[in-house]
């Protein structure tokens, strides 16, 4: 699930490129449906990278698969501690443009919004808000595998 995963992140990555500025190629414009078929991937993706790292740290930690050097230099690398960090800013930047997003809508008088403006705003921030939601919960559970149990 690594190798999807990460294609999927950067096929996203690719329609962030080309739907964020609202590119046209032709005859083809890329707009808000395509930003959010490219957020769809780069969280999807994330949770394909999440859920490999967290069954190879499984299946390492109970003896089912052989120990994994990289794996191993991974979390030496990234702890409890620095993934709730990188979390929290993902959180907070998601947080950020959503805040954002209701601020546009305030300035409307809470009535019509231009969508083509508001959601630019707004689909990123619910896509990196559920990144990093969904990486504090990683980042304890995968925490809870590296446990020694007696």
């Amino acid at each position: 699930f690594l190798i999807p995963g990460l294609v999927l992140i950067l096929l996203g990555s690719a329609g962030y490129a080309v739907a964020f500025p609202g590119m046209r190629i032709g005859t083809v414009r890329f707009d808000l449906h395509t930003l959010l078929f490219a957020s769809l991937a780069i969280i999807a993706g994330f949770q394909a990278i999440v859920f490999a790292v967290l069954t190879k740290v499984f299946g390492m930690s109970e003896g089912f698969l052989p120990i994994d050097r990289r794996i191993t230099r991974l979390l030496e690398i990234i702890n409890l501690e620095k993934g709730l960090i990188l979390a929290a800013l993902t959180t907070l930047l998601g947080g950020v443009l959503l805040i954002i997003g209701i601020n546009q809508w305030r300035t409307a008088g809470f009535g019509d919004l231009d969508y083509r403006v508001t959601m630019r705003v707004v689909i990123p921030g619910v896509m990196f808000t559920t990144i990093g939601f969904q990486a504090v919960l990683s980042s304890f559970f995968l925490s809870i595998l590296g446990v020694q149990r007696q």
